[in-house]
């Protein structure tokens, strides 16, 4: 007879074995899916957007291989306790069969001004194996309706406090408001903007981390407000609210002086202006709205002049202690007046703002004259110098900035132009007095004091370094420390320009968001930072700043209304640049939001160019400033490259990408259109410009003595080393052709003994396209060269940040007088444009189709020289590493591919030596060899970590 009590006793143990082992396993099974990171619009939790139908994009981990989702789940409420519940859901997309993991639209319930959405997200995974829910995350809205607005725009005018100093710099006004608070607070959310710039306070405390607030636009047709959650912050009874108003962008100095004589200055505006709206909602349900209007108290203060450009003026003696704060007495304030306002849209900032992100102590502070101090910073940057001295009552202490030193050790200052870059403060005496300048940067490695009384040490001057606040997502390293540095050199460029717009320059008097640079170095710049929403802000100025006849403007914001300035070669950074965006995150929205823009731009290019085979002939730029447009600006070549032969290709990529981005987004007919232009358009170009040995011909006649070109009377060329880079890297040429325009560039970079003459126009260009047509080794010969004119030469003189021209500095020359003082910058990213090389070409990291869901990984080893490179990109999907090691003849290649997507791997491989993966051969069932071709083994594989090794 069975024992049913042992078998009963039997049944639980081994049932509580399984439970426990499955438990066990379930903490300790890192081989499913976890979701990691979570955006909204390229953020995380955002506050106060306008977007009605934002995206959702999530990032997902395993220690797995070939781990795909095949599911997702999203659920949306109006409060967490909502999604906990499951009781108030926005939106629930049940359990929805598809891939996809970015830019998943909202598509739920209506969204409403001031809504809060808290979310979660659950995937499903190739075995239909469901993920935990991710973390809660969440955003807000703005005010989505002009009714929504009850805030009036205030201002105080003040004055002049130096009538003698010839610019005009009136003081920043304070403004204040003192409120009441009775209830429990269930939320209280800020919004706010400027005309200029702000700096807003609550209860003697700055709100938020953001620098020259609400950014630059073009205040006649749009102008952000930013969103700040202040529920923690207010305090029951009676609080205050303080605002600084800084001139900025809107009436302060703005690039070079003689784009805008005589004044260069208020070029939207007089004064600036407040418009701020407090709504605080009670646990009670009671509601209650603070606004900016007549009843607002405003003030001159310490802060004595803010300017962009010329710097900050500061007299402590003339701080009111608590002036921000409930307490204060503000009988003596002024009341501020109703602004005009403007009457462009008001709309939610979609930027990364702009926020501080290092600080630098000095490593030598020298003293070339008596009483003047120099402290180096180490590192070119772009932000301001944090004082800490002590004194006398007025003592003044002058901050001066500069990016070297002359060879006595003073300041070089020349090529600030007209930006005067020098701070002021005021001691008022009383102890240690730490201070940092408002509404102001400087680019500089130096920083000048005088004013002293006595001996400074490292902790008088910080470096406070800022810049807009992209998530910078990428490394690089490799066995060469030039390079390496070069890299960083990179790095410090792109976070100093990529200043609210993607700036020329942060030191001189320019500062301005030039169109050739960026689409010069936009590749370049994606593979560092996350761009997605800087790059959208940005694309927003450069349709504002659109010439009605369809052309863009050379920089944009274009703060000139009245000039008319274009050029080929810079205007297609109006299509180029939201084409990498595309390609790097598969947005097919910023298209869409652009293509109009982009449209009108084509119509521009076909119709001026019907006439002639859609082509453009030598001297076919008469009507621009310098004719031609800028061409291959700051080459380094005898005679000019002929401005027409980079117009017609840069016109004929724009719209082979214009084809690529209209099938996108389903406009077929348009591309089919754009590509019977771009066919026609090639045949012409190639017939006109190509003689039988594929050698770039001109008729140099056509542009006569050269008159109104820049350098004109160097006379003009078809055959330099930008003509063939560009012929090739832009893939306009049969192969036939592009067999002959290889031979004339690496003819040519042999006549130059293998170093660059390329200008801005064509740099990018240069290293990709010896690498398509199988030169690696001779790219990588001229990207580790230290001679003049290279980027190693730059790193041996001192280089930090990327230099504007190739001859910015030479020993002989030093930094060659009167040009350094027109046009020189030792930071500023075009020349920083081989650095999507060290992606693309080097670790081999590149995305078949948009948005690096289909990965290429195929590393140039280039003539060997490096025996290590790793890249390290952080794309929309996750992180992706390409790391390779060379010792003798033996290869290894470590690779990380995120999960949901795939790799096409090429492993270099000679003969018939086996590729071993984690020191085996290859496991076909996980990995599926494709071919063997040009000395690469080549796999796909899906996510997960690898380590291939071969003989090469």
């Amino acid at each position: 007879m069975p024992n049913h009590r042992f078998m009963k006793n039997t049944f639980f143990f081994i049932f509580s074995l399984i439970l426990l082992v499955s438990c066990k396993n379930k903490g300790t099974d890192k081989t499913g899916i976890q979701i990691e990171k979570v955006s909204i619009n390229y953020f995380k939790n955002p506050l106060g957007i306008d977007d009605l139908a934002p995206r959702i994009s999530w990032v997902m981990s395993s220690e797995g291989r070939n781990k795909k989702q095949s599911a997702y789940q999203i659920k949306v409420a109006d409060s967490k306790e909502g999604l906990d519940e499951e009781s108030s859901l926005l939106w629930d997309t049940d359990k929805t069969i598809s891939s996809q993991n970015t830019h998943i639209t909202y598509a739920g319930s209506p969204l409403q001004s001031g809504q809060s959405c808290y979310f979660k997200i659950r995937v499903w995974d190739e075995d239909d194996s469901v993920s935990d829910w991710s973390e809660v995350g969440f955003w807000t809205m703005g005010l989505l309706n002009e009714e929504d607005w009850k805030a009036k725009w205030i201002g105080f005018k003040t004055k002049d406090n130096d009538p003698k100093d010839p610019l005009h710099l009136p003081a920043p006004p304070y403004l204040r408001k003192s409120f009441s608070v009775e209830g429990e607070v269930k939320r209280a959310t800020l919004y706010v903007t400027s005309l200029g710039v702000f700096e807003m306070s609550l209860n003697g405390e700055k709100i938020g981390n953001d620098l020259l607030t609400p950014g630059w636009s073009d205040y006649d047709k749009r102008i952000y407000y930013k969103t700040y959650d202040i529920s923690e912050d207010l305090v029951q009874g009676t609080n205050a609210m303080g605002a600084i108003l800084g001139d900025g962008w809107y009436a302060g100095y703005v690039g070079p002086k003689e784009l805008s004589n005589p004044r260069n200055r208020e070029l939207y505006g007089l004064h600036p202006a407040l418009f701020c709206q407090l709504e605080v909602e009670y646990e009670d349900g009671k509601k209650e709205t603070i606004i900016s209007d007549e009843s607002w108290k405003a003030n001159e203060g310490p802060l004595r002049y803010a300017d962009l450009l010329m710097g900050t003026g500061y007299n402590a003696n003339l701080e009111f202690d608590g002036w921000d704060t409930a307490d204060y007495d503000d009988q003596s304030w002024a009341n501020v007046y109703l602004h005009e306002g403007t009457e462009a849209a008001l709309e939610a900032y979609p930027g990364n703002s702009i926020q501080v992100y290092d600080q630098l102590e000095p490593i030598e502070i020298t003293e070339p004259n008596e009483g003047v101090y120099i402290f180096n910073l180490g590192q070119n940057f772009a932000g301001h110098a944090k004082l800490k001295v002590s004194g006398n009552k007025n003592d003044t202490i002058v901050i001066r900035y500069g990016e070297r030193l002359h060879d006595d050790g003073n300041l070089m200052t020349e090529n600030l132009r007209f930006a005067r870059a020098t701070d002021t403060y005021i001691l008022k005496g009383e102890g240690t007095e730490e201070w940092e300048p408002k509404f102001t940067y400087h680019g500089f490695q130096y920083v000048e004091v005088t004013g002293l009384k006595g001996k400074p040490d490292k902790n008088t001057v910080t470096g406070i370094a800022f810049g807009s606040s992209i998530p910078m997502v990428s490394e690089f390293n490799s066995s060469d420390e030039t390079l390496n540095r070069m890299f960083e050199n990179v790095i410090w460029t792109q976070r100093s320009n990529f200043m609210e717009v993607p700036t020329d320059s942060p030191q001189r008097d320019e500062r301005l968001g030039w169109l050739g640079d960026v689409q010069i170095f936009s590749r370049s710049a994606l593979y560092n930072a996350t761009l997605g929403a800087f790059n959208a802000k940005w694309f927003a100025d450069v349709r504002d700043a659109q010439y009605d006849f369809g052309a863009y403007s050379t920089f944009a914001p274009r703060p000139y209304p009245a000039l008319v300035w274009y050029s080929p070669g810079w205007m297609e950074a109006g299509v180029m640049v939201p084409y990498n965006t595309f390609k790097f995150y598969n947005d097919t929205k910023i298209v869409e939001d652009h293509y109009a823009s982009m449209t009108r731009f084509m119509d521009y290019h076909i119709e001026k160019s019907g006439e002639t085979d859609y082509f453009y002939p030598e001297n076919s730029w008469t009507e621009v400033n310098p004719k031609g447009g800028f061409g291959d600006w700051l080459s380094m070549t005898d005679k000019n490259l002929a401005h027409d032969i980079m117009a017609s290709m840069y016109y004929q990529y724009a719209l082979k990408i214009m084809a690529e981005m209209s099938t996108a987004i389903g406009k077929n007919e348009k591309a089919a259109y754009y590509k019977e232009v771009y066919d026609k358009s090639i045949s012409a170009f190639i017939d006109h410009y190509m003689d039988v040995e594929g050698k770039f011909t001109i008729s140099e006649d056509a542009y006569g003595d050269g008159k109104g070109y820049f350098e004109g009377e160097k006379g003009f060329t078809g055959h330099t080393q930008s003509a063939y880079a560009t012929a090739i890297y832009f893939d306009i040429l049969p192969d036939t052709l592009k067999v002959k325009a290889k031979k004339h560039l690496v003819d040519l970079l042999a006549e130059n003994d293998n170093l660059p003459s390329s200008g801005i126009l064509g740099i990018r260009q240069l290293l990709p396209a010896l690498s398509a047509v199988g030169r690696g080794d001779l790219a990588y010969q001229i990207l580790l060269k230290k001679d003049y004119p290279s980027w190693g030469f730059q790193v041996k003189n001192g280089a930090t940040t990327i230099w504007e021209r190739w001859n910015s500095y030479t020993p002989e020359a030093g930094f060659n007088g009167e040009m350094n003082a027109k046009m020189n910058s030792f930071n500023h990213y075009a020349f920083g444009a081989f650095s999507q090389f060290l992606f693309a070409q080097m670790a081999g990291i590149e995305t078949k189709g948009a948005g690096f869901n289909n990965i290429i990984i195929k590393p140039d080893l280039g003539n060997r020289s490096l025996s290590h490179v790793k890249g390290e990109y952080g794309s929309i999907n996750g992180k992706i590493i390409s790391s390779w090691s060379i010792e003798g003849t033996s290869f290894s290649m470590k690779v990380e591919v995120p999960v949901n997507t795939n790799a096409i791997i090429y492993v270099p491989s000679v003969g018939d030596t086996p590729v071993m993966e984690n020191g085996e051969g290859i496991d076909l069932e996980t990995i599926k060899f494709i071919e063997e071709k040009d000395g690469y083994k080549v796999y796909e594989i899906g996510s997960g970590s690898y380590f291939f090794e071969s003989k090469i």
